[in-house]
């Protein structure tokens, strides 16, 4: 093979090699690039899966914290009520007629009607003396299995208790004073002092209304009756904030004081105060309350009541 040949032949080749790696280098390349994505598609995949275990984690968590939740709620309240033998009620002896001492015990509407509900539970009725401001929390932690204290249910008291249905409705809060003070609206309240009691929306309105607004000092006391009546004919307050009907009580039977002027928009509803989630006492409870009110009894408890305390000493 002669020298021209060779040349010949090894030209061919160094065109073929070159002709074949240009070819092949996009094909590589391509390859190469799938190869990315499987990699980065594989790492979604692995994300997806630790997303995933995060998840089933969270959702067994939520359970553990729902069945904790369960158990704290009571759902079988009735049943352990039952097997206590009486139903433990709490409530606030100070604001007749609803709840009053007489004879060193505790008597009134609101303890008629827990009478009542103790009866249809079958089981005897224990009653928890309390300060107002302390029936919600002890609600809420199982001291008492319900509180009853012309309580109005409330958006922030919904947070921490439920509610029964309303048993009472009244139009709401009045501003009492003594008789010979001159005093008809909210003007008049400037530079005075105030007295609510403590724990009430009685207490929040004032707070917010007079106090904020600079027109009263506001001064809170545990009881209304006698404590706060008896500030008020002292002159330690100028006047003070009740509800509709308590104040029209307290008014037939000591004299010298009178409703200066009702506080507007503020229509209120008394309920029973239950532990959340507690439904089997709620029915219950809703169940003596309606039937009361349909059969007439409701209104007999108030009227003998309301006659009961304005005949006592």
């Amino acid at each position: 093979m002669d020298t021209k040949t060779i040349g010949l032949l090894l030209a061919a080749i160094i065109i073929g090699v070159a002709v074949g790696y240009a070819v092949s280098l996009p094909e590589k390349q391509a390859l190469q690039s799938q190869l990315e994505e499987l990699k980065q598609a594989s790492q979604q995949v692995t994300e997806l899966q630790s997303q995933i275990q995060q998840l089933q984690s969270q959702v067994q968590q939520l359970q553990k914290e729902n069945e904790d939740l369960k158990n704290k709620l009571n759902p079988n309240l009735v049943e352990k009520i039952k097997a206590r033998g009486k139903l433990i009620v709490g409530t606030s002896a100070d604001w007749p007629p609803f709840e009053y001492i007489k004879d060193g015990k505790v008597v009134g509407i609101d303890i008629e009607i827990a009478k009542k509900i103790a009866e249809a539970l079958g089981v005897e009725l224990e009653i928890k003396d309390m300060k107002f401001a302390a029936l919600i929390e002890a609600v809420k932690n199982g001291i008492i299995d319900m509180a009853i204290a012309d309580i109005t249910p409330t958006a922030e008291r919904e947070k921490v208790v439920d509610f029964s249905v309303i048993y009472y409705s009244s139009k709401g809060n009045v501003v009492v004073t003594l008789a010979d003070k001159n005093i008809s609206n909210m003007d008049d309240l400037k530079g005075l002092t105030v007295g609510v009691q403590l724990g009430t929306i009685q207490e929040d309105w004032a707070k917010e209304n007079l106090e904020k607004t600079g027109i009263a000092k506001v001064v809170s006391y545990n009881k209304v009756y006698p404590d706060m009546v008896m500030v008020l004919q002292r002159g330690d307050v100028d006047a003070l904030v009740l509800s509709e009907m308590v104040a029209n009580v307290i008014l037939k039977k000591v004299s010298g004081l009178k409703i200066a002027f009702i506080i507007k928009g503020n229509a209120l509803g008394a309920a029973v105060a239950l532990p959340p989630g507690a439904e089997d006492l709620k029915y219950y409870v809703n169940k003596v309350i309606q039937d009361l009110i349909e059969s007439g009894e409701m209104d007999k408890i108030f009227e003998e009541q309301i006659a009961a305390w304005l005949a006592g000493s």
